[in-house]
């Protein structure tokens, strides 16, 4: 599954639906055809959920998510509190037609994987 997909759902739920948690954030993804999609393949859902977990957490700690982080010792609980004004910007800038090649394009002058942190400062360099 496409890590920017995933960026933006995240984004755009959190920004439409206000989910309070991570469970809550879950539960809104599963309307989206990109995980309906994913559900249908033979992948384990295991994965997905442990990419938007990690998703989140990054997001939370580059500050486009306001919320708290508990690390447990079996589990991770993620209360959402909603996007900061950073957050806001990104989703806005996501949603133009040609980001991801923009994106694309960054990733690879710089020679780096597609993954939540360096989403983040490639589409902050687009922003700012």
């Amino acid at each position: 599954m496409n890590k920017l997909d995933i960026y933006k759902m995240i984004l755009e739920i959190i920004s439409e639906k206000n989910p309070k948690d991570f469970q809550e954030l879950l539960d809104d993804t599963q309307k989206y055809q990109i995980v309906k999609d994913y559900i249908a393949s033979d992948n384990p859902n295991q994965f997905l959920i442990q990419d938007i977990q990690d998703s989140v957490i990054s997001m939370i700690n580059d500050g486009l998510i306001s919320g708290i982080i508990s690390p447990l010792k079996y589990v991770t609980l993620i209360k959402i509190n909603g996007l900061t004004i950073e957050g806001f910007q990104y989703l806005k800038k996501l949603k133009e037609d040609d980001v991801e090649q923009q994106v694309k394009a960054i990733l690879q002058t710089n020679d780096q994987p597609m993954n939540s942190k360096t989403l983040t400062q490639a589409l902050a360099s687009l922003i700012f």
